[in-house]
């Protein structure tokens, strides 16, 4: 149990959980990113950075879908948090399609020499929200680019 100053709890899990909990953090800072993730590390499976939220509570702090125009910035998190946590901890991220195929592909091989275990990738552009239709088409290029387990999302209504 992670408690705030008020002892009021902020995140929970159990022994059953642990091997099946992914921890999805915002961030624009390595160093912020492994902080949070070291509270958190012994308790989850694995710690997911989103790189796709375009909404502007995220990119208004630099967070979420502006990781995308900043790939240093991105590949530092991602190699900070792979470099400093245990590696039974995996690292993950989300991310949304570029302006065109070859950035999103180039971006998303950049995550992956950073040692992630998986790539999100929800099929829309960054302005696009759950009204217009997903690319599915448009991620192949990605799952083929890549050697990690890539995880798709956009477009899922029913199961």
């Amino acid at each position: 149990v992670f408690v705030d100053h008020d002892n009021k709890a902020l995140f929970t899990t159990c022994a059953l959980e642990r091997e099946k909990v992914v921890m999805q953090i915002g961030t624009n800072n390595a160093v912020n990113a492994l902080k949070a993730a070291e509270v958190v590390a012994k308790d989850v499976a694995a710690i997911d950075v989103n790189m796709g939220c375009p909404k502007p509570f995220s990119t208004q702090g630099a967070m979420g879908s502006r990781l995308l125009s900043d790939v240093e910035k991105a590949r530092d998190i991602m190699a900070t948090l792979r470099r400093n946590l245990p590696s039974s901890v995996h690292v993950t991220c989300k991310i949304r399609l570029l302006d065109d195929v070859d950035s999103t592909v180039a971006f998303a091989r950049a995550m992956e020499a950073c040692g992630i275990s998986a790539l999100g990738v929800h099929a829309r552009y960054i302005p696009q929200r759950p009204r217009d239709a997903a690319h599915w088409k448009l991620v192949k290029p990605v799952v083929d680019a890549l050697a990690c387990p890539v995880i798709l999302s956009g477009d899922v209504f029913t199961f």
